[in-house]
């Protein structure tokens, strides 16, 4: 756009760096570029044909600008420090902390954790550019070589502290890492040198005036959002709210209570009487350094009433309330959801819904009765919260305190910006700025886009009361508390003092809980005391905890940070120390079941086992197996930081956790000389009933022994790796051959691995029986009102101490018994059967244990998932909807290293079962999911839209009697629609899908009795396989129970399946494919060489409309095509120069899809290439195939053979 206004030539970026570098720094073979929002890596090496510096490779950072200049200026203002102080204060520290890198919110995360855990600032700000120097390592370079000499340039070279974390994490000399001596104008330096090389690109300068003129008179044009006004009550709540108490002096000294509340962003202080009047109140920025906020608040405090009261009682809340509580002597601590409700239900006993917005968390609360019944927080994620809101408005130049809300209340039109994370929010902001948006606007769309994140990824699906408190600093902001009454239609209460709201809860619970003992409060003269704070890091173990020691004159050090007791001084003694430890006794289970012993010397052979994935369930297998055979067994340590710290930093694509810590393992058993590791390829698990069709492992499990290899070179260690292809789900034969074969390489005859394949299932059964046998002594002896923690989880996330974060642990020292999952009879259960329809093994498991955990009084849940898992995207949904009305709780464990937002959640989650009573209830639904075609006779199938195929399959339902209606495209409107009814984890299609149906429901001509929804079903393991289950949820949810989805199966009995409907059907329907994709591969080599743009597409459109209506009647569908060979050989063409042909391969739908990919194929044609796209028909070639082993391999012939003769026919 400048280039067009000034009259300059654009130079793409990557080609601008590089252009620099090779004249000024020719040398160099690695480019590091960090800007505000964007980083690149470009690798240079030496062209000897045209003898010059060419770009062998490249990557940029995606439309997240997490790791990029922008973030270390939030977190430097959110630290009170200029980002020149920030840079210098990096230097200072000796033992940076390990601070999360693959996203810049979470990583702000860390950072929050870390400072209420007394860690030095400098050592935070050293973490921070350590975290964004492996984040660019690992997430932008993703296991590319940096070739040196490496050039570090942009904006944020400029900062010494991520000069060091480069210089260090790429593992570099002094000659080998060049700062650019123009680092930040480097992009410039090298548009003007390749500029100079072209004399055609060299175009006459216009001048400033058309720019500047542009930029007064530019408005962006864009529909916008409902103006923001707030009712007349909620103008005058808000004006009470900024009221502020007066301590009131009496000759008399009153009895009082104190609280703090010490949070991410700020931390408040506050006095209550013995009537629970607010004596005193202080709100603080914690500003990194809550222990100088938190002296600086009892110093103020104590000088304004500390003559005038007597503490009998003091209770700490917040993310930092256990450093706090041992730091001014606090009687009670407590999480901040119940200091949060204490505090609300005593200004109004009829409040029943809590939203509370602070600096980087988000909390849900429901009440009923005046006791919390169900909450949520938000996830590691801090998106929606007040932090941003903050930021944002620095950016904008305005206050966040009044000026914000202002003009929010202005604006005439805001911007949509959506609910996504914060970056992403924030990359549109930028965007909408560029187009003109108005501030007003602005921020009026910042104020939507946190109350609608808000509601759906904290709230949910959850109940909303009538009586709504939006506590926490940010309800001051008046934009946001408009936005939610305007989303709602509800009124929203501001309570007075709602920015100390946790602080007086907090405070009122010390005086409940408080009432006859003597306080252990040091006084307000803790400002007074000399304190010191130092971090080191632990070398008692593996896991090299970083340990941070708060030092005060006079008395004991204190220690946080550790994993283990080591640490602990005057620790009072854990509630649930005489509870049994059942992962310990399931752990000892595991590696000690078989008590045979094999006499093995150390001559023996010696296979390799590392502690993942299938370690956790199948070891006493594979453990017997190989002593059976004759080798030692040498397993990885227990997952530890620095295995984490390997695993995450050795990847070349994001995964989940677990994967992530795999690496880490098979790096730890390389490092210890292994020279043999058994990595199997588990394809499916045991089935428990014979109707259940499939029972597989996601495909990250599946697939982790090829995978592996692209981020580590095996044959380069002289590692053989084992790694048979096992199908436990067939029974003994898929176990026993791919190990007979295995064993092939290792010179075993087969009798023997038979032989140790028998011995093995006995001990792995007798590992299973044992533990069904604990589990139900475990159950007969909970007592009647005992409640008892079921961990749902799979064996590798929640049996291994350094991936669960120790939660079952944390859970018995807090007194409640935590049970593993497989202690339940799962495997026996009649409602195993029942989720059939669920193919992954871990939701079968899950799925009955919802049922059994909902009819048994004493058990609740706790549900251990990880950041992009994508089974849990599906199975959440449908484990919520069979515990329906029974809490459970949700924990996202990631490679993070502060557990203090789990603590909280814990603690909140036995708080509230405190207060259920009785048995719940599933309600019970007609099912409208259907798969014969009968039925689907009668209404109308609306075909959801992938790509214009779908006009083709219309057609032959049509032709076969079935009214069918293709869906419109998908727009905006649909992907907003469906990001309210997702919870933002499931795959895209999943998302549009979703809000296309969601579309027509709304359309005031949509016919329920006369409707129906097509959405073909699968058996996995992909996750497409379960839309059709969760569109269902959606429509029950809806009040659209009575609306069907027509669910046809694509494997092995999709063809019986679709003769149900018209024997004709399959023809008409694999004729139209076939014509659409002859269609489709035309337009794409005509169109990029015609001479009269838009004549091709208005040919490709007029022949897949004639393609259709010929299917519909079932013509000749061969001289339709004849003509539409003759219509595009007449479309004129330019010749003269051949484009590339770029292939675009991806998920089928993405791909298909030209509003999910942005319309790829067009804008790759406008910048000079050609496209190349799969079929559709080569998909449906590779469902047959799938289908034809899956016929072999459940010894279904019929189905075999009918889609053999199909394919022929």
């Amino acid at each position: 756009l400048v280039a067009e206004l000034i009259g300059a030539n654009f130079v793409n970026e990557i080609i601008a760096q590089s252009k620099s570098v090779e004249h000024l720094y020719p040398q160099v073979k690695t480019i590091v570029e960090i800007g505000g929002e964007d980083s690149k890596l470009i690798l240079l090496d030496y062209d000897t044909h045209q003898k010059r510096v060419r770009i062998a490779d490249f990557a940029m950072n995606t439309i997240c600008a997490a790791g990029t200049g922008s973030f270390l200026d939030q977190q430097a203002h959110r630290l009170g420090l200029s980002i020149e102080e920030f840079s210098k204060l990096a230097l200072k520290s000796e033992n940076p902390p390990r601070i999360a890198g693959r996203c810049s919110v979470f990583a702000k995360t860390d950072m929050i954790h870390l400072q209420q855990g007394a860690a030095p600032d400098f050592d935070i700000v050293a973490g921070l550019c350590y975290a964004m120097a492996r984040n660019f390592k690992s997430n932008i370079g993703k296991g590319k070589k940096f070739t040196r000499p490496v050039s570090f340039q942009g904006g944020v070279a400029a900062n010494v502290g991520m000069r060091k974390a480069f210089f260090d994490v790429l593992e570099l000399e002094e000659a080998e890492f060049v700062i650019p001596g123009h680092f930040a104008s480097m992009g410039a330096i090298g548009s003007v040198i390749a500029t100079m090389e072209d004399p055609a690109k060299q175009v006459p300068f216009l001048g400033l005036e058309r720019l500047q003129n542009y930029l007064e008179t530019h408005k962006e044009k864009s529909v916008g959002l409902s103006p923001l006004t707030l009712s007349e009550e909620s103008k005058k709540r808000m004006a009470e709210v900024t009221t502020n108490p007066c301590a009131s002096k009496k000759e008399d000294k009153v009895d009082a209570f104190l609280g703090i509340d010490v949070g991410s962003i700020s931390t408040n202080v506050v006095v209550i009487d013995r009537n629970k009047n607010l004596l005193s109140k202080r709100y603080l920025m914690t500003a990194g350094r809550p222990i100088e906020a938190i002296r600086q608040g009892l110093m103020e405090v104590g000088e304004e009433i500390g003559d005038y009261v007597t503490v009998r009682g003091v209770g700490t809340t917040g993310s930092g309330r256990y450093l706090t509580g041992d730091f001014v002597g606090a009687d009670i601590v407590r999480n901040e959801i119940t200091a949060q409700a204490t505090a609300s239900i005593n200004i109004d006993p009829d409040v029943d819904t809590i939203f509370e917005i602070g600096g980087q968390d988000s909390k849900y609360i429901s009440i009923e009765n005046g006791t919390i019944v169900d909450f949520e927080m938000n996830k590691v994620c801090a998106a929606g919260t007040g932090s941003f809101l903050e930021e944002q408005a620095e950016k904008l130049g305005i206050s966040i305190k009044e000026e914000f809300g202002n003009l929010a209340l202005s604006a005439p039109s805001p911007v949509s910006l959506g609910e996504r994370c914060t970056v992403f929010m924030e990359s549109d902001l930028v965007h909408h700025q560029q187009r003109g948006a108005s501030k007003e606007n602005l921020v009026a769309g910042l104020s939507y886009s946190i109350a609608i994140n808000y509601l759906n990824k904290v709230v949910g699906d959850r109940k909303i009361g009538e009586k709504i408190f939006f506590q926490g600093a940010t309800a001051f902001n008046q934009g946001v508390v408009a936005a939610f009454e305007k989303t709602l239609g509800k009124p929203i209460k501001v309570p007075v003092n709602n920015e100390v709201t946790g602080a007086i809860g907090v405070a009122i619970l010390a005086m409940e809980e408080n009432k006859n003992r003597e306080t252990k409060f040091k006084g307000f003269d803790l400002s007074e005391k000399n304190y010191d704070l130092s971090s080191f890091e632990c070398q008692g173990c593996p896991n090299m905890c970083e340990i941070r020691k708060l030092s005060v004159k006079g008395e004991k050090p204190l220690f946080y940070g550790s994993r283990c007791e080591k640490y602990e001084v005057n620790k009072e003694k854990k509630e649930g120390i005489d509870l049994p430890d059942l992962f310990a006794e399931r752990e000892e289970l595991l590696l000690n079941i078989n008590k045979k012993d094999y006499g093995l010397d150390d001559n023996a052979g010696v296979i390799g086992i590392p502690r993942i994935l299938f370690f956790y369930e199948l070891l006493p297998l594979w453990k017997t197996f190989f002593n059976e055979l004759g080798f030692g067994v040498v397993f990885t340590e227990k997952s530890n930081k620095k295995i984490i710290r390997q695993g995450v930093e050795s990847i070349v694509a994001e995964t989940c956790f677990p994967i992530k810590v795999s690496h880490g393992h098979i790096l730890e058993l390389i490092e210890k000389g292994v020279k043999r590791i058994f990595l199997p390829s588990i394809i499916n698990m045991k089935r428990t009933h014979p109707d259940i069709e499939q029972s597989y492992n996601c495909p990250y499990i599946q697939a982790f022994p090829y995978t592996v290899k692209s981020a580590i070179n095996f044959e380069k260690h002289g590692v053989q790796v084992l790694q048979p292809v096992i199908n436990l789900g067939t029974g003994r034969v898929g176990l026993e051959k791919p190990l007979v074969k295995m064993a092939r390489e290792l010179n075993i005859p087969s009798k023997k691995v038979k032989m140790a394949v028998s011995a093995a299932l006995d001990v792995q059964e007798n590992f299973s029986s044992a533990l069904q046998a604990r589990g139900t002594e475990v159950l007969a002896n909970l007592k009647e009102e005992q409640k008892a923690i079921v961990i749902v989880s799979r064996p590798y996330n929640g049996c291994d101490s350094g991936i669960n974060m120790d939660l079952p642990k944390k859970l018995r020292d807090l007194g409640v018994l935590a049970i593993p999952l497989d202690f339940l009879s799962l495997e026996d259960s009649d409602v195993a059967k029942a989720s059939g329809h669920m193919y992954w093994k871990s939701g079968q498991r899950f799925l009955t244990a919802a049922h059994i955990i909902r009819n048994n009084p004493n058990l609740y849940a706790l549900y251990i998932t990880n950041f992009a898992c994508g089974p849990d995207s599906f199975i959440l949904h449908f484990f919520r909807d069979k515990l329906k009305g029974k809490p459970y709780l949700q924990i996202e464990v990631d490679e993070h290293s502060a557990d203090v937002g789990a603590i909280t959640r814990l603690e909140a989650f036995l708080d509230t079962l405190k207060n259920v009573t009785g048995k719940t209830e599933v309600e019970k639904r007609k099912k409208t999911t259907f798969t014969q075609g009968k039925e689907g006779n009668k209404r109308n199938i609306y075909i959801p839209y992938m790509s214009d195929h779908a006009f083709a399959l219309s057609a032959a339902f049509e032709a076969c009697g079935v009214p069918s209606v293709v869906i419109s495209e998908s727009d905006q409107e649909t992907l907003e629609l469906g990001r309210k009814l997702t919870s933002g984890k499931e795959c895209y299609p999943c998302v549009l899908t979703t809000g296309n149906m969601v579309r027509l429901l709304k359309d005031p001509d949509f016919n329920r009795q006369s409707s129906a929804f097509f959405m073909p079903s699968a058996n996995g393991p992909c996750r497409f396989g379960q839309y059709h289950r969760f569109h269902r949820l959606i429509l029950n949810e809806l009040g659209y129970e009575d609306v069907p989805i027509y669910a046809l199966n694509q494997d092995e009995t999709i063809y019986q399946e679709l003769q149900t409907i018209g024997k004709k059907l399959i023809r008409l329907a694999w004729q139209g494919i076939i014509a659409v994709d002859i269609l489709d591969k035309r337009l794409r080599v005509t169109r990029p060489y015609e001479k009269i743009p838009g004549e091709t597409e208005r040919v490709y459109r007029h022949f897949v409309q004639k393609i259709s209506d010929v299917i519909r009647k079932e013509g000749d569908i061969f001289d339709a095509l004849k003509e539409a060979r003759a219509e595009f050989d007449r479309i004129e063409l330019n010749n003269s120069e051949k484009r590339p042909v770029i292939g675009i391969v991806g998920e089928i739908y993405i791909r298909s899809n030209n509003f999910s990919n942005e319309n790829i194929a067009l804008k790759i044609e406008n910048l000079g290439g050609e496209v190349w796209l799969p079929t559709i028909s080569e998909w449906v070639f590779y469902t047959n195939l799938t289908s034809k082993r899956r016929s072999i391999s459940n010894k279904n012939y019929m189905g075999f053979l009918v889609t053999c003769l199909t394919e022929l026919f």
